[in-house]
Protein backbone atom coordinates (compact mmCIF):
# COMPACT_ATOMS: atom_id res chain seq x y z
CA UNK A 1 0.00 0.00 0.00
CA UNK A 2 1.04 3.38 -1.02
CA UNK A 3 1.77 5.56 2.23
CA UNK A 4 0.94 8.89 0.66
CA UNK A 5 -2.34 8.92 0.90
CA UNK A 6 -2.44 8.48 4.08
CA UNK A 7 -1.24 11.49 4.88
CA UNK A 8 -4.31 12.86 3.54
CA UNK A 9 -6.55 10.82 6.55
CA UNK A 10 -5.03 13.10 9.83
CA UNK A 11 -7.78 10.79 11.77
CA UNK A 12 -7.01 7.70 10.61
CA UNK A 13 -3.63 7.90 11.43
CA UNK A 14 -4.72 8.43 14.92
CA UNK A 15 -6.59 5.24 14.84
CA UNK A 16 -3.26 3.96 14.25
CA UNK A 17 -2.09 5.64 17.01
CA UNK A 18 -4.37 4.04 18.85
CA UNK A 19 -3.97 0.79 17.75
CA UNK A 20 0.00 1.08 18.29
CA UNK A 21 -0.32 2.50 21.81
CA UNK A 22 -3.10 -1.10 21.95
CA UNK A 23 0.85 -2.96 21.21
CA UNK A 24 2.52 -0.98 23.52
CA UNK A 25 0.80 -2.36 26.14
CA UNK A 26 1.58 -6.13 26.92
CA UNK A 27 0.20 -6.23 30.49
CA UNK A 28 -3.34 -7.42 30.20
CA UNK A 29 -6.36 -5.50 30.91
CA UNK A 30 -6.90 -4.44 34.77
CA UNK A 31 -10.46 -5.47 36.36
CA UNK A 32 -12.91 -2.17 36.04
CA UNK A 33 -14.05 -0.26 39.13
CA UNK A 34 -14.90 2.80 39.67
CA UNK A 35 -11.94 4.63 41.37
CA UNK A 36 -8.95 4.06 39.39
CA UNK A 37 -6.84 2.93 42.60
CA UNK A 38 -9.03 0.34 43.20
CA UNK A 39 -8.45 -2.95 41.59
CA UNK A 40 -9.92 -6.89 41.76
CA UNK A 41 -9.34 -10.08 40.73
CA UNK A 42 -6.24 -9.73 38.77
CA UNK A 43 -4.70 -12.33 37.10
CA UNK A 44 -2.52 -14.45 39.19
CA UNK A 45 0.41 -14.04 37.78
CA UNK A 46 0.76 -10.86 36.94
CA UNK A 47 -0.75 -9.00 40.06
CA UNK A 48 2.05 -8.27 41.26
CA UNK A 49 3.39 -6.36 38.04
CA UNK A 50 -0.43 -4.39 37.60
CA UNK A 51 -0.03 -3.73 41.69
CA UNK A 52 3.59 -1.76 41.05
CA UNK A 53 2.15 0.12 38.13
CA UNK A 54 -0.86 1.23 39.78
CA UNK A 55 1.40 2.17 43.02
CA UNK A 56 3.46 3.96 40.47
CA UNK A 57 0.63 5.85 38.62
CA UNK A 58 -0.84 6.69 41.73
CA UNK A 59 2.53 8.75 43.09
CA UNK A 60 2.23 10.45 39.93
CA UNK A 61 5.06 8.40 37.56
CA UNK A 62 3.46 10.02 34.25
CA UNK A 63 4.64 6.75 32.04
CA UNK A 64 2.94 4.25 34.48
CA UNK A 65 -0.17 6.85 34.05
CA UNK A 66 0.25 6.76 30.23
CA UNK A 67 0.86 2.86 30.40
CA UNK A 68 -2.26 2.11 32.86
CA UNK A 69 -4.37 4.37 30.36
CA UNK A 70 -3.31 2.64 27.66
CA UNK A 71 -4.46 -1.19 29.27
CA UNK A 72 -7.97 0.01 29.98
CA UNK A 73 -7.80 1.59 26.39
CA UNK A 74 -6.99 -2.16 25.08
CA UNK A 75 -8.59 -4.22 27.75
CA UNK A 76 -9.46 -7.86 26.99
CA UNK A 77 -11.73 -8.27 26.91
CA UNK A 78 -13.92 -5.32 28.21
CA UNK A 79 -12.57 -1.88 27.26
CA UNK A 80 -13.29 0.73 29.85
CA UNK A 81 -12.52 4.35 27.66
CA UNK A 82 -13.24 6.26 31.00
CA UNK A 83 -10.52 4.98 32.79
CA UNK A 84 -8.39 5.40 29.98
CA UNK A 85 -9.28 8.79 30.00
CA UNK A 86 -8.33 9.50 33.69
CA UNK A 87 -4.98 8.27 33.73
CA UNK A 88 -4.11 9.73 30.41
CA UNK A 89 -5.28 12.76 31.18
CA UNK A 90 -3.23 12.84 34.77
CA UNK A 91 0.06 12.24 32.73
CA UNK A 92 -1.21 14.62 29.70
CA UNK A 93 -1.83 17.43 31.74
CA UNK A 94 1.77 17.15 33.19
CA UNK A 95 3.09 16.99 29.57
CA UNK A 96 3.30 13.59 28.43
CA UNK A 97 3.42 13.74 24.62
CA UNK A 98 2.03 10.31 24.19
CA UNK A 99 -0.63 10.80 26.53
CA UNK A 100 -1.70 13.80 25.02
CA UNK A 101 -1.68 12.13 21.54
CA UNK A 102 -4.00 9.08 23.01
CA UNK A 103 -6.35 11.66 24.26
CA UNK A 104 -6.27 13.67 21.30
CA UNK A 105 -7.59 9.95 19.83
CA UNK A 106 -9.82 9.11 22.37
CA UNK A 107 -11.75 12.65 21.46
CA UNK A 108 -11.99 11.90 18.17
CA UNK A 109 -15.05 9.84 19.06
CA UNK A 110 -13.71 6.98 16.97
CA UNK A 111 -14.20 4.17 19.55
CA UNK A 112 -16.81 6.00 21.17
CA UNK A 113 -19.17 8.37 19.93
CA UNK A 114 -19.88 9.62 23.68
CA UNK A 115 -16.08 10.99 23.82
CA UNK A 116 -16.33 13.06 20.44
CA UNK A 117 -15.14 16.27 21.54
CA UNK A 118 -13.29 18.45 18.56
CA UNK A 119 -11.76 21.02 21.35
CA UNK A 120 -10.24 18.70 23.49
CA UNK A 121 -8.69 16.44 20.40
CA UNK A 122 -7.36 19.86 19.07
CA UNK A 123 -5.84 21.04 22.83
CA UNK A 124 -4.23 17.58 23.25
CA UNK A 125 -2.94 17.54 19.52
CA UNK A 126 -1.49 21.03 19.78
CA UNK A 127 0.09 19.58 22.68
CA UNK A 128 1.58 16.96 21.92
CA UNK A 129 2.85 18.61 19.05
CA UNK A 130 4.06 21.33 20.96
CA UNK A 131 5.98 18.79 22.94
CA UNK A 132 8.10 17.34 20.25
CA UNK A 133 6.00 14.74 19.34
CA UNK A 134 6.50 13.79 15.45
CA UNK A 135 3.10 11.71 15.32
CA UNK A 136 1.40 14.44 16.43
CA UNK A 137 3.16 17.15 14.23
CA UNK A 138 2.22 15.22 10.95
CA UNK A 139 -1.18 15.00 12.33
CA UNK A 140 -1.69 17.90 13.27
CA UNK A 141 0.51 19.48 10.05
CA UNK A 142 -2.71 17.16 8.26
CA UNK A 143 -5.25 19.35 9.42
CA UNK A 144 -3.42 22.53 8.38
CA UNK A 145 -2.46 21.10 4.74
CA UNK A 146 -6.71 20.84 4.37
CA UNK A 147 -7.96 23.16 6.52
CA UNK A 148 -10.30 20.28 8.66
CA UNK A 149 -11.27 19.36 12.00
CA UNK A 150 -11.41 23.32 12.98
CA UNK A 151 -7.92 23.86 12.01
CA UNK A 152 -7.37 27.06 9.64
CA UNK A 153 -6.35 26.22 6.31
CA UNK A 154 -2.31 27.15 6.46
CA UNK A 155 0.30 25.54 4.22
CA UNK A 156 3.09 27.32 5.73
CA UNK A 157 1.65 25.94 9.22
CA UNK A 158 1.39 22.85 7.95
CA UNK A 159 5.27 22.76 6.36
CA UNK A 160 6.55 23.50 9.92
CA UNK A 161 4.93 20.71 11.74
CA UNK A 162 5.74 18.28 8.33
CA UNK A 163 9.60 19.70 8.83
CA UNK A 164 9.63 19.42 12.49
CA UNK A 165 8.44 15.64 12.39
CA UNK A 166 10.96 14.93 9.40
CA UNK A 167 13.70 16.14 11.45
CA UNK A 168 12.88 13.31 14.10
CA UNK A 169 12.77 10.80 11.17
CA UNK A 170 8.95 10.40 10.85
CA UNK A 171 8.68 9.24 7.24
CA UNK A 172 5.43 10.67 6.69
CA UNK A 173 6.50 13.60 6.68
CA UNK A 174 8.97 13.63 4.95
CA UNK A 175 6.78 12.09 2.44
CA UNK A 176 4.61 15.24 2.75
CA UNK A 177 7.10 17.56 2.46
CA UNK A 178 8.04 16.34 -0.71
CA UNK A 179 4.46 15.81 -2.23
CA UNK A 180 3.67 19.89 -1.13
CA UNK A 181 4.00 22.44 -4.09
Amino acid sequence: MNIAPLRHRPLLLLLCAGLLLGGCASQPEQSQSEQPAQQADAPRENSAAEANLLSQANRGDLDSQFQLGSLYFVGKPNKDLKQAEYWWKLAADKGHAMAAVSLAYLYTGRDNPDFNNPQQMLKYLNQSAAGGNPMAQHILGNLYLRGEQGVPLDANQARRLFNSACQQNYSSSCTALQEMP
